[in-house]
């Protein structure tokens, strides 16, 4: 069997053991709360998308598809695209000016 190499860059450095997590800020956590906004609202609005697609297909054929809640299933792509757009955008200019202020 080889013998391991003496080379340092070669062997794993022992990690330092951490017993006190790190405490987070508020624009860490507000950070955290724009980037789940963004998930939920593209959620919606992707939903929106296949609620109107399926009006649309099927509300001939289907009595299900011909209700009022499905006529309204436009608003959502039109309500939840845009507020996911601010929240993509504040999000980048919160993360720029933590950057440049930590620099």
């Amino acid at each position: 069997m080889p013998k391991a190499s003496s080379n340092p860059t070669q062997r794993p450095r022992k990690r330092p053991s951490t017993t006190t997590p790190e405490r987070s800020s508020g624009r860490d956590a507000v950070e955290r709360i724009l980037a789940m906004l963004v998930v939920v609202f593209g959620g919606i609005a992707v939903v929106g998308f296949a609620a109107t697609l399926a009006h649309v297909a099927f509300r001939d054929g289907n009595a299900f598809f011909a209700g009022i809640a499905w006529q309204y299933a436009y608003w959502l792509p039109l309500v939840a695209l845009p507020i996911m757009i601010v929240c993509v955008v504040v999000l980048v200019i919160m993360g720029a000016r933590g950057k440049a202020r930590r620099n």
